[in-house]
């Protein structure tokens, strides 16, 4: 594992990058109007103040960083890490999907608390930093596996906002929904 790379190459970790943000994109395209509503509600952001939002961007500014950096990652050539980097990665990737899928297909207006929602309120942003550990992983590369910790412990504090945002709009629903349903997964 080494903290940077600069190997500009063909079989290099933007693969998994570019796998990780057009993904979504031809998943909403294909659903049609379903994605073009889901994407809708997901670039709604939640009301915030200034500092939230300057906050915010922080939180999210390595996702648009990051891809930059993997034109310069190659995989690597450890056969376990590359293998548990793979397989972490695309179970990371199948939640995001999953969770993409569910959320454009809850009506519009409405709580999303079905599919992957029953088992987790952030499922696509759980499935976002297992993803990104994956692919630091797969490329040897302690600064991707940092950013995947920091975009984990960054949207604990998003999801802060957004759950202020869901009891406004859902107050009879939302509490029990809380209660009922982790903020990550099954078991925290």
């Amino acid at each position: 594992m080494k903290w940077f790379h600069f190997e500009i190459g063909w079989v290099n970790l933007w693969i998994l990058a570019l796998i990780i943000f057009s993904t979504p994109v031809l998943m909403n395209l294909l659903r049609g109007e379903r994605g073009k509503s889901g994407l809708s509600r997901a670039t709604n952001l939640p009301p915030m103040s200034a500092a939230e939002r300057i906050g915010y961007m922080l939180v999210m500014s390595p996702q648009f960083v990051m891809p930059i950096y993997t034109v310069f990652v190659p995989f690597t050539s450890n056969p376990a890490l590359l293998a548990s980097g793979i397989t972490i990665f695309v179970l990371g990737q199948s939640l995001r999907l999953k969770s993409i899928w569910d959320y454009s297909s809850a009506p519009s207006g409405e709580l999303i608390q079905g599919g992957v929602y029953r088992i987790s309120r952030n499922p696509g942003y759980f499935g976002a930093a297992i993803a990104y550990l994956g692919m630091g992983l797969a490329g040897s590369s302690w600064l991707i596996v940092a950013v995947a910790l920091y975009w984990f412990v960054g949207y604990q504090w998003v999801t802060v906002l957004e759950e202020r945002f869901c009891l406004k709009n859902w107050p009879d629903t939302f509490p029990e929904y809380k209660k009922r349903v982790a903020k990550n997964f099954w078991f925290f």
